[in-house]
């Protein structure tokens, strides 16, 4: 009998693996993944032996059963952890692709999180309620962007993992998982926009903060390309008065609502008074 015939079955962490040949198991041993007190079963033995009891049989007679004996449960089983066919994967299986990238998905909210107690709520908020192409696939992008670097760690180490333990994670309650957590951590930002765009006091805060910093920059690019002999000193100076006073006028509900005729009619008054006031 060669030593290429799959014979064996062993018990890793609880679950069941095999046939295998002798020249897996011996390879097995010597990487980690199988150990001496793990269960192993073959013909000529009589049940479950610890791979220890049998070091010596990496020949055994032919074999006269296929089906394993029942696992043996201890007398205690009710105090001790018997194999329960839970997800967790033997050491040294393959990493699910899909439960890597929903890992990822998580550290991704958790950094979304974080960037809101730093301060970026409302700039993320503003992302979001916006709605429009560059926007959404800017949040997008920043979200995915730490799952399919998990999700290719994962692709990469199981191209390393060849001939290991399949990994019980799959697609069909993955690929489910990923979607509704992206849709829960989009729909955050979003709805935090639109709690701001419904409220009708002036704007303060971060709020307040991001909205003069874009008068501002608006400002100065169009001061700079219609204004003649003025220092940017000056420039500065103009647009961030003009910034502070609009922002002094407007409601968190005329920021987020729709630009109408007669949004536009508002802003463009708004914009002359702040202009006007900051010219004397």
């Amino acid at each position: 009998m060669t030593g290429q015939e799959a014979i064996w079955d062993v018990i890793i962490a609880g679950e069941q693996f095999g046939p295998l040949t002798t020249a897996q198991i011996i390879e097995h041993l010597e990487s980690g993944l199988l150990d001496r007190h793990d269960l192993i079963w073959g013909p000529g033995l009589s049940g479950w032996k610890t791979v220890s009891e049998v070091a010596d049989l990496w020949r055994p007679p032919a074999p006269t059963q296929r089906e394993p004996p029942p696992i043996p449960i201890p007398a205690d089983s009710e105090h001790v952890g018997a194999p329960t066919g839970n997800d967790a994967p033997p050491p040294g299986a393959k990493w699910s692709v899909w439960r890597s990238a929903n890992i990822g998905l998580v550290v991704s909210a958790v950094v979304v999180a974080l960037q809101i107690a730093k301060g970026r709520g409302f700039e993320l908020a503003d992302y979001a309620h916006t709605a429009s192409a560059g926007t959404i696939s800017y949040l997008i992008g920043q979200i995915l962007s730490i799952p399919l670097l998990f999700a290719l760690i994962a692709t990469v180490r199981n191209l390393s993992k060849r001939g290991r333990p399949e990994s019980k994670g799959s697609a069909v309650l993955g690929a489910p998982t990923f979607a509704v957590l992206l849709g829960c951590i989009l729909s955050g930002p979003w709805l935090y926009g639109e709690m701001y765009a419904s409220r009708t006091d002036i704007m303060s805060g971060e709020a307040r903060s991001n909205f003069i910093a874009g008068a501002h920059g608006s400002c100065l690019r169009k001061q700079r390309s219609v204004s003649q002999n003025v220092s940017e000193a000056q420039l500065d100076k103009y647009c961030a008065c003009v910034a502070q006073n609009l922002a002094d006028h407007t409601t968190y509900k005329q920021w987020g609502g729709p630009l109408d005729a007669s949004a536009l009619a508002d802003l463009k008054q708004k914009v002359e008074a702040a202009s006007a006031a900051c010219r004397s």
